[in-house]
């Protein structure tokens, strides 16, 4: 990789670790750029405003969290379990670095309405969440996946709201009540015909 492309993946890197750490409003790009160890005028080689810095951490956030959560998924055998398997997933996560809540409601949160810069990965991820949470219940055989996929997606922004409002102890019984209560809507779901 050259030193240019390894510039830009400290900057996202710094950026993703960053602005979720201390938010977007409050962290300057100096922050950005005292993490990523390289220069302002690097940082701006790559990336035109603010908004364009936080995009990238985002990004490189979904890259990673979609990573993971794929080959976790992937290790449970039954395809009837998986959509389940992403509530273990999510309790593992928030249990080992998701103090601050799901870094995409965050931005979500902080950027103007206005921002499509930081808006369009949000909604990237969350589109694709939904998408793979749709694609697990249509293999585990559920009738309307896409419905129950919007409601399991809908128990897992409510722990993220549960963990911003009440703090990061609030995390292992956010995720045990969605646990249950996703598991009550899978099982309830019909089988498709």
């Amino acid at each position: 990789m050259s030193s240019r492309g390894r510039a830009k993946e400290l900057l996202t890197e710094a950026a993703d670790t960053v602005f979720y750490e201390h938010g977007i409003s409050s962290t300057s790009v100096d922050a950005v750029v005292e993490a990523a160890g390289v220069s302002k005028p690097t940082l701006y080689a790559h990336f035109p405003t603010k908004s364009a810095v936080v995009a990238a951490g985002l990004r490189h956030r979904h890259t990673a969290r979609r990573a993971e959560l794929e080959a976790w998924v992937a290790r449970e055998d039954d395809p009837r379990r998986r959509p389940l398997a992403v509530f273990r997933w999510l309790a593992a996560w928030y249990a080992e670095g998701g103090r601050r809540g799901c870094a995409f409601l965050n931005a979500a949160v902080e950027a103007p309405q206005t921002d499509r810069t930081i808006r369009a990965p949000v909604q990237e991820e969350k589109t694709w969440l939904l998408t793979f949470l749709s694609r697990l219940c249509a293999e585990a055989g559920c009738a309307s996946p896409d419905d129950l996929a919007s409601q399991l997606l809908l128990l897992i922004d409510g722990v993220a709201g549960r963990v911003v409002v009440h703090g990061p102890d609030a995390a292992p019984q956010a995720t045990a009540a969605a646990t249950r209560a996703a598991a009550a809507l899978i099982d309830a779901a019909e089988p498709a015909p």
